[in-house]
């Protein structure tokens, strides 16, 4: 990639080619360094590397595992093997000092290979397969980089724009990450707090368990005591009520005895009277049925008397129909003659009305004649005195 880099005409390009390179040389060399355990054969190798390098390597280690706690959950950080007895650091300040101890080791490493060759030959399996799949990205990163940098003169502002934007952006990026970071730590202690306080409602509960399961124990003995005593004395009466039932039971046997040779003699009587009631009964009713014989042959002399009188009611109700037929049509000319009468009385009653009334309007019509020639009279005499 050295040979690679001569390409590059612009110099900042070569940096940035450059950074990246020993970017990868060093996650190269941390690959090899096991994380979170220590190298297998840890003892021969601190005979090799020397104690003050198995100390960096240490406390490297030390640094990993308190980063992994702090970032886990507060109620998954026993599973994860933190046991809550030392104190963690805040996670900034364990961040900090992570990266620093990075640093260091990964200088260490750089300055003496011999060192790294001895971690690749204790972990014969390799980088773990996240760490080969970071650096295989890592490496596929830098190539593209290589690309986009090894572009012509002509692209070398729109390279420093994406560069300006790419640094804007992972700014943003970090300003964000510790805005996140201390969102979750918030969120750490608010979580932690709810789960102090549910623990805390939890064993309160179990205490009020334990002393409903307590209560409830001497309730239940309470309780078999009082069955045992109420079902002795149930014992007791249902014996005293057997004993009283049975007495019962003997007397109504006895009694039953009784009645039935009553009820078989009264039945025997009975039985007599019986036998008596149906003679008795069949004489009624042979004197029943002779009775009837004799009634009916009554009553079918009595029905031929009836149908003579109603063939005799027929014909004399025809006759009278026809007599008042002839009444009716008698007092109807009648009627007509009176009405004709009326009329003719009515009429000449009119007449003679209208005769009186012209006779006196003729009267008084006469006797206005009169008198008014009577005054005619008098004032032609009075005329002539007058004068």
């Amino acid at each position: 990639m050295a040979q690679s880099n001569a390409k590059l005409t612009n110099v900042e390009a070569q940096r940035i080619m450059a950074i990246l390179e020993e970017t990868l040389s060093k996650l190269q060399l941390l690959s090899h360094v096991p994380p979170l355990r220590r190298p297998e054969g840890y003892d021969e190798f601190v005979d090799e590397v020397g104690a003050e390098v198995a100390q960096v390597l240490d406390e490297q280690l030390l640094l990993e595992q308190q980063y992994k706690w702090v970032s886990t959950p507060a109620h998954e950080q026993a599973d994860a093997g933190y046991d809550g007895e030392q104190a963690l650091p805040d996670f900034e300040t364990l961040d900090d000092e992570l990266r620093h101890s990075t640093r260091v080791v990964c200088r260490m490493l750089r300055e003496a290979p011999a060192i790294s060759e001895r971690l690749m030959q204790t972990g014969a399996e390799g980088p773990s397969a996240a760490m080969r799949r970071y650096l295989s990205t890592f490496a596929e990163l830098k190539s593209q980089t290589y690309a986009k940098l090894s572009t012509s003169v002509e692209e070398e502002k729109s390279k420093e724009d994406w560069f300006l934007e790419i640094s804007a952006k992972e700014e943003k990026a970090s300003q964000q990450l510790r805005q996140l970071q201390k969102e979750i730590k918030a969120e750490k202690a608010d979580r932690e707090r709810d789960v102090s306080q549910r623990e805390e409602t939890i064993k309160k509960l179990r205490d009020e368990l334990e002393n409903i399961k307590s209560a409830t124990i001497a309730e239940e003995k309470q309780l078999e005591a009082e069955s045992k005593a109420s079902e002795d004395a149930d014992n007791a009466a249902f014996t005293d009520k057997e004993n009283s039932l049975q007495s019962e039971l003997t007397r109504l046997i006895e009694e039953l005895k009784t009645k039935r040779k009553e009820n078989k003699e009264s039945e025997e009587g009975l039985r007599k009277k019986k036998v008596k009631f149906e003679s008795e009964v069949q004489a009624c009713i042979d004197k029943y049925d002779k009775e009837m014989e004799e009634k009916d042959k009554e009553i079918s002399a009595l029905k031929l008397i009836y149908d003579e009188e109603k063939k005799e009611l027929t014909r004399l109700e025809e006759y009278f129909s026809k007599l008042m037929a002839e009444r009716e049509v008698a007092l109807a000319q009648e009627r007509k003659k009176a009405e004709q009468r009326a009329r003719e009385q009515a009429q000449m009653a009119t007449l003679s009305k209208a005769a009186t009334m012209v006779q006196k309007l003729w009267r008084g019509k006469e006797g206005r004649n009169e008198l008014a020639k009577k005054k005619a009279a008098g004032a032609k005499k009075g005329k002539k005195g007058k004068k």
